[in-house]
């Protein structure tokens, strides 16, 4: 008799763990797909070197394989600027 009981309180307890992981489970998946920013960089700017913090925008420094260095410029509202620079080497 108890040994039926330990063997119920053990299936309990996973019954309960398995809701309780299926529950965070969907609560990750629910964030997981909430709507996100989506943009396209040419892959042709090559390497991201560096990004920082200017003023409330993002600067993204990229440098292709011919050592051209971009500057793409993102605002505080998370658009892109139209306006790459693009600073050439010889």
């Amino acid at each position: 008799m108890m040994r039926n009981l330990r063997k119920i309180a053990l299936l309990a307890f996973l019954l309960l763990g398995a809701v309780t992981g299926y529950h965070y489970v969907y609560a990750q998946n629910f964030l997981d797909t909430k709507p996100t920013m989506q943009f396209t960089i040419p892959a042709s700017f090559g390497l991201l070197v560096t990004i920082y913090q200017q003023a409330g925008n993002t600067v993204f420094w990229f440098e292709a394989e011919d050592g051209t260095l971009r500057r793409v410029l993102m605002d505080g509202t998370g658009n892109f600027e139209l306006e790459v620079w693009s600073i050439t080497r010889q």
